[in-house]
């Protein structure tokens, strides 16, 4: 699979390949005050490749695969992969990130149709838009999944066909090492049946950078999860939803974090969480769709248009049905993007 991947979209992977690897050298300008060398870059990189292996011979199996098909060193893939973990770990900008992500789980309570919904805005630098893809892998001892990603990228946020569903949102903290990036553990869960399942393995993962992942499942249950480079911190819906942004909220990470919550990702939690408190009966997947555009608040708001600095926008967007085995999603922003319909399993 990995190398019908790479082969299939080679060009595009090599160009995505290079963006991503002076993104990472001008991180270290902008964050650390000190200019990388590539090879410095690549170097920490390879350092991380073993414990990959080690973790999940499987998802390193196809990882690999990736890199032969679109010929690219496994170095090189990493950093294509890994930015986000790989700029936490080396640098930190000394003020909050203007970059982000809006995730929410709704629960059957205020769901239609009394079925779980979960999704998510995914924000990043402009330039990524032109890449994002829709992967559907049929593996002959896993899972069938469907996930949005990256062009050579393995899964970002995805669905299975047992029915359960993952994806993240990024915050920085302290506590990074050498280790898997949040793709391939998002990789290897998504092999998993089960939202404890998947807890339970994502708290022993030996972790690279700080993430929040939300886990759903099948029979309805949803889990939050606040991740550190070594803890990790679960969080449950009330109300019949758990909203989560890109500052941390469990008290035992405040001496670990690097930055005070930025004043957008403060905003959008408790935008989301208006929204979906606000509305009267039940919330389908249109309510999302539109709760997904909001544009209230600006340059603060949960739908992103190229905001200063970095040229942020909203890159993709998500919604996970896992009871139905639907997956919904778009490239670029809600309102604006064509959005895809798709059954797994």
């Amino acid at each position: 699979m990995g190398e019908a991947f790479g082969e299939a979209c080679r060009e595009s992977i090599q160009r995505l390949a290079e963006i991503r690897l002076k993104a990472a050298q001008r991180f270290g300008i902008e964050r650390a005050g000190k200019q990388w060398e590539e090879s410095t870059v690549l170097e920490w990189a390879a350092s991380c490749l073993p414990i990959a292996e080690t973790w999940d011979p499987q998802t390193h199996e196809e990882f690999l695969g990736i890199a032969r098909g679109a010929d690219l060193t496994p170095e090189r893939l990493f950093v294509m992969q890994g930015l986000t973990d790989i700029r936490d770990h080396m640098a930190f900008r000394p003020e909050p990130d203007t970059e982000g992500c809006s995730s929410l789980i709704l629960g059957r309570e205020r769901a239609e149709g009394g079925r779980l919904l979960a999704g998510q805005n995914w924000d990043l630098e402009t330039s990524n838009m032109d890449y994002v893809v829709l992967v559907r892998r049929r593996p002959d001892n896993a899972p069938e999944t469907a996930s949005l990603t990256l062009t050579g990228c393995l899964s970002l946020i995805g669905l299975n066909s047992e029915g359960f569903g993952i994806g993240t949102t990024n915050f920085t903290l302290g506590d990074t090492r050498a280790g898997i990036h949040y793709l391939q553990l998002i990789h290897r869960l998504l092999r998993c049946r089960s939202a404890e399942e998947a807890a339970c393995l994502a708290e022993q993962a030996p972790r690279l950078a700080a993430h929040y992942y939300y886990l759903v499942d099948a029979n309805g249950r949803g889990v939050g999860l606040e991740c550190s480079g070594r803890s990790a911190h679960r969080f449950h819906p009330e109300k019949g939803r758990l909203v989560r942004c890109n500052h941390i909220l469990h008290p035992d990470f405040k001496t670990l974090e690097v930055t005070p919550p930025a004043e957008s990702s403060c905003f959008r939690q408790e935008r989301l969480s208006a929204l979906i408190d606000g509305h009267a009966g039940s919330i389908s997947v249109d309510d999302l769709k539109h709760f997904l555009a909001d544009h209230e608040g600006g340059h603060l708001a949960l739908c992103r248009h190229r905001f200063p600095p970095g040229d942020v926008s909203t890159n993709a967007c998500v919604i996970l049905s896992p009871e139905t085995g639907e997956l919904h999603a778009c490239r670029g922003q809600a309102h604006a993007g064509a959005w895809e319909r798709v059954v797994v399993g």
